[in-house]
């Protein structure tokens, strides 16, 4: 017999909320149903706001916009002296890059190497030209060339010191020089100082093979160096044995063995029939036309043109073609006349 005064419940009531009866209050309050439960989130409008910080551009009074509100233009795009007033210019053009930006196609490439190319080539024909009319001396040529030099470097003074000027001539002459030479002295001026150097220094014939060596040897290792020297393996970093000869890095095999075929034609085309004995590996009667010492120095004005063609001595190598290949030339000559 259950008792109540004990203080524990009935059987059947414990027995009938676990199986599935009617629970008791104590059981509803512990577990109530969902819709009685509170929500946990909280509406927006319940939540406490935070004090901002105040702005202090929100209570100015908007001004006016004027030309002083905006910065002047660069120092570099305005010109003026004295009490003359600023006038502002377009940029010079070797400013802007000519390369074009990427992901950009350009409508319109123009590539002025082959008439550089053409215009340092020519200059051979008008030496060969120039050394068939023999004349008796090549003093009036120097002068010629002496007095095209000076314009020239007057030109180019100005080019450099004034940027309007600079403007104006490359908008004419701008095509004859490479980007890289439109900061620094035109390779133009290297150009005459190297022939000038030759025809008053070294015997005439070796000028002339040293101008046709600077005009047609660079010519052809430019362009075949450009065209195929891709396929063809680099140049060492420097002569062989010798590393205070350091070879350009950008010379390619191709380009080298163009100009080292070029150089012997030269040297055999323009002695093929000796020098009047002056030389006698060359108009030596045991020689002969045709002879080994035709060949010999043939190979003579090819590879050693071509040595100095690669060779990066930090100079303009329109300076040091014709005076080094030159030199070369006129002491393989000089020892052989000496030996034979």
């Amino acid at each position: 017999m259950t008792s109540i005064a004990n203080g524990i419940p009935p059987l059947e009531t414990s027995i009938g909320s676990e199986a599935g009866g009617p629970t008791s209050g104590t059981r509803q309050r512990k577990n109530p149903s969902r819709a009685a439960r509170p929500s946990k989130t909280q509406s927006i409008d319940s939540l406490s706001h935070l004090s901002t910080i105040p702005d202090a551009d929100a209570d100015a009074p908007a001004s006016p916009i004027s030309e002083d509100s905006f910065p002047p233009p660069a120092l570099s795009t305005q010109t003026g002296t004295g009490d003359k007033p600023l006038v502002t210019r377009r940029r010079r053009s070797s400013s802007v890059k000519r390369k074009p930006s990427p992901g950009v196609t350009p409508t319109k490439v123009v590539d002025w190497e082959i008439p550089r190319k053409t215009f340092h080539s020519s200059i051979g024909f008008v030496t060969l030209f120039l050394w068939y009319l023999d004349p008796p001396s090549v003093g009036p040529l120097v002068k010629v060339l002496t007095a095209l030099l000076v314009g020239v470097a007057i030109t180019d003074f100005f080019r450099l010191r004034y940027p309007a000027f600079a403007e104006v001539w490359e908008t004419v002459a701008g095509f004859l020089m490479r980007e890289s030479e439109r900061d620094k002295v035109n390779g133009v001026v290297w150009y005459l100082v190297g022939v000038i150097w030759v025809l008053v220094l070294y015997p005439r014939d070796v000028a002339v093979v040293a101008i046709l060596t600077l005009s047609w040897s660079d010519t052809t290792a430019s362009t075949i160096g450009r065209l195929w020297g891709r396929y063809t393996p680099p140049l060492p970093a420097h002569f062989p044995l010798i590393p205070l000869l350091p070879f350009a890095p950008r010379k390619s095999l191709a380009g080298f063995l163009a100009a080292s075929v070029t150089g012997f034609m030269i040297g055999t085309g323009f002695w093929w029939n000796g020098s009047g004995g002056e030389w006698v590996v060359l108009g030596g009667e045991e020689v002969g036309r045709g002879g080994w010492g035709l060949w010999v120095t043939g190979l003579v004005v090819g590879v050693g043109g071509a040595v100095v063609e690669a060779l990066d001595l930090g100079v303009d190598d329109n300076l040091t073609l014709p005076i080094l290949s030159g030199a070369l030339v006129w002491g393989w000559l000089e020892i052989t006349n000496y030996l034979l």
